[in-house]
């Protein structure tokens, strides 16, 4: 459900407006305005009814309904936001709910605590697979309440088809009730009230020159330095976006770098810290700070400036960036989006190709692994983000930038309706994969005519007369990932969007080569989704079968016992898994405690720098371990989780990985915004081999690889899960 959590943010950050912290906020529905048909204060996402139901209620006069008989991935969530005004270390939602006949989904509430639009705290009970016909029943949720936050959103939501009713709930902070408070409690940050640029950065280029590229360069870094480095910065006493639109036009000026100085002055005196001390072997990455002592790149008495504030004492927080408990991937917050800029604002372009690239300068774990190196990347986007003057120029580029640092993790647009105008509003309802090099169908949607002669397997060599490596080369520049394995299954996604009412497809089987006219469909009407699979059956009475994907919580343990006399065990983790079963299934595989993975962490100390973590184990001591054999399954869609997953599980003894490369991209995510309401991600958390080696990009390689081929595909055949049964009969 991440992609429901990157709509809930968009949604919430457009259309929700923040009560009064004093006034009594709608939990329980009862403040209705006649003419409105949600409760008041309260907002409805996704394409579902939601509505007020003044006839089924749990107390009061009113309830919240959402209906649905759609089949898909379909939501619909009403929403409720409150600011996030309170002190507190522990949050609760409480409520009550009524289901009927939901299926294909879940029913649930969502709880969620945000800072600027990121999720720092999120639940919405999926695992949980509430489904079918229930009455009025009490539900939870609990959660850290995180520190910086600054919104909290409480929702009801349905996925899937049925009914769901939502009724008098209650939110909590250490056990008060928020109704309760009188006045807000969280101390805010003094942000200073700047208008100068609240309409626009008032900074506008046509095009730059090499003085001027290499000025924005040299901008860029130092900026990003002082956001990551400077302690008055750090304390939120500056609008740092403001103070770059107050640089900019420094770019003119003879003395450019003398200008700089004068602004860094400005912010006041700074304290020197001890230096840190790391161990040379626990290192990874460096900070890239050279460049502040190169006499060549910078006058003397500006880099004695930096140099000193390199060297300055540095707090463990900072108004921009913080980490996530215990896992510490960074948390991006503070960062305003700009939903109403105007394209041909050259300055918040720039601000944004600027905030990115120190984002990854500083906090990306995997920047080490970008080939082009990224102070190149910068020199060649600064035109690049000069030049585009519309909507979908700028968002193109962005989404190039992105591809940048080759994380699948990292995307953008799925909401977007300029990016959705560009690849097409509508698809020839078909979906394709990649089989030896070649576009080949392996579903049809039963919106596809009956008249037509295409069949699974059948290869695509044209659309509309083009060949189809013309247009494979075209999108894929669109398809940020990890590797090119990744690339294509999302190029796949994109080959057969339009916005035409019809395309010519020409197509060849074994027999024929022929063409045909296929009419499009909405590309939101067609959902290719696999027959729902079983979270474990048997395969004979030999083996038994694992599907991550539609694991109960806690499941596993009784998956186990029944397993345990097994020859051989099957886990497919061509999927994402729906519970976390690291450890839980590992205890069940390992002899003793095993090491799989170890992390990189980062500080605001030495921000750039990054250091490994000691080694991390699975299992633990058990002489009844399971000592059948294991095969798991890996391809494309083996991302994230699933991939972290393997790492852990491929150490048991009798452990085989079969398939093909995995999506590379490990670690937690971290959100991102960027001006324009553009919202993307990071793998966070560097994720690595007990000997370091690398997982990212290179994704998780099989021990046996077998790549999909056209013949099985029209067999319909597995042939993977087929080569995992021949593995565990072979004696």
């Amino acid at each position: 459900m991440r992609h429901l959590i990157l709509i809930l943010t968009i949604i919430w950050s457009i259309s929700c407006h923040a009560q009064s912290p004093n006034s009594k906020f709608n939990l329980d529905f009862e403040q209705n305005n006649l003419n409105n048909n949600l409760p008041d204060n309260w907002i409805k996402w996704g394409n579902y009814e939601i509505k007020k139901d003044m006839v089924i209620f749990y107390s009061g006069k009113c309830s919240a309904l959402i209906v649905s008989d759609k089949e898909g991935s379909s939501f619909g969530s009403i929403a409720y936001k409150i600011p996030a005004n309170y002190n507190g270390n522990k949050i609760l939602l409480t409520g009550y709910m009524k289901i009927e006949k939901v299926e294909n989904g879940f029913a649930g509430l969502l709880l969620r605590v945000d800072s600027i639009g990121h999720p720092l705290a999120f639940d919405n009970m999926e695992k949980q697979k509430i489904a079918g016909t229930k009455d009025w029943t009490k539900y939870s949720i609990t959660l850290p309440y995180p520190k910086g936050a600054d919104n909290i959103y409480v929702a009801g939501i349905l996925s899937g088809k049925g009914k769901a009713w939502f009724d008098h709930l209650t939110l909590t902070i250490d056990g008060k009730d928020v109704q309760t408070f009188q006045k807000a409690e969280k101390t805010v940050s003094k942000f200073p009230m700047d208008k100068e640029f609240d309409n626009g950065s008032n900074f506008r280029l046509n095009a730059v020159n090499k003085k001027e590229i290499e000025k924005l360069y040299k901008l860029c870094k130092i900026w990003g330095f002082l956001k990551y480095h400077h302690p008055k910065i750090a304390k939120g006493e500056v609008n740092w976006d403001d103070e770059l639109f107050r640089m900019l036009p420094k770019i003119y000026s003879q003395d450019f770098e003398s200008e700089i100085l004068k602004s860094i002055k400005a912010l006041g005196s700074i304290t020197k810290m001890g230096k840190e001390k790391v161990i040379a072997a626990t290192i990874k990455i460096q900070p890239n700070t050279r460049w502040i002592s190169d006499d060549s790149f910078l006058k003397k008495e500006l880099s004695q400036e930096l140099t000193k504030i390199d060297q300055s004492r540095r707090e463990q927080s900072n108004y921009y960036i913080s980490f996530a408990p215990v896992i510490r991937n960074p948390i991006f917050q503070n960062e305003n989006l700009y939903p109403g800029m105007k394209w041909e604002d050259t300055g918040y372009r720039l601000l944004a190709l600027f905030r990115y690239w120190n984002m990854i300068e500083y906090f990306f774990p995997y920047k080490n692994l970008i080939e082009e190196g990224w102070d190149e990347v910068l020199k060649e986007y600064i035109p690049k983000m000069v030049a585009c003057h519309d909507e979908l120029a700028y968002k193109l580029t962005i989404l190039s930038l992105i591809g940048e640092i080759h994380d699948t993790h990292a995307n953008m647009g799925q909401q977007d309706k300029s990016l959705n105008d560009f690849f097409g509003n509508k698809i020839v309802p078909l979906e394709v994969k990649f089989a030896e090099n070649k576009v080949v169908i392996v579903k049809k949607s039963d919106l596809l005519s009956s008249n037509l002669h295409i069949n699974v397997g059948d290869i695509i060599t044209e659309i509309n007369g083009i060949k189809i490596e013309k247009i494979v080369a075209e999108k894929i520049n669109y398809c940020p990932a990890s590797n090119y394995t990744t690339k294509l299954r999302d190029v796949s996604k994109r080959l057969l969007r339009t916005n035409a009412n019809s395309v010519v497809l020409t197509l060849e089987n074994p027999t024929i080569t022929y063409t045909e006219t296929v009419n499009t469909v909405r590309s939101t009407a067609v959902r290719f989704q696999d027959a729902e699979v079983a979270s474990h059956s048997e395969i004979g009475k030999k083996i038994g079968y694992i599907y991550p994907g539609t694991l109960k919580e806690g499941e596993i343990d009784e998956i186990m016992k029944s397993f345990r006399d097994k020859k051989g065990i099957v886990i497919d983790l061509r999927c994402y898994p729906s519970d976390f079963i690291v450890f839980r299934l590992g205890k069940y595989l390992m002899p003793e405690p095993t090491e799989f993975a170890k992390f990189t962490t980062t500080s605001l100390k030495t921000p750039g720098l990054f250091t490994f973590l000691e080694p991390l184990k699975v299992g633990e001591k058990n002489p009844d371990y399971y000592k059948g054999k294991v095969v798991i399954l890996i391809d494309e869609k083996t991302q994230s989780q699933a991939e972290y997953t393997t790492m852990a599980l491929r150490v048991a003894p009798k452990a085989t990985v079969i398939g093909s490369t995995t999506a590379g991209a490990d670690g937690d995510v971290s959100s991102i915004s960027l001006p324009g309401n553009i919202r993307t991600m990071i793998s966070g958390k560097g994720v690595y081999y007990p000997n370091g080696s690398e997982t990212q990009r290179i994704g998780i390689v099989p021990d046996i690889e077998i790549k999909p081929t056209i013949a099985r595909i029209r067999e319909g055949k597995d042939e993977v899960l087929d080569k995992a049964i021949e593995l565990i009969n072979k004696d």
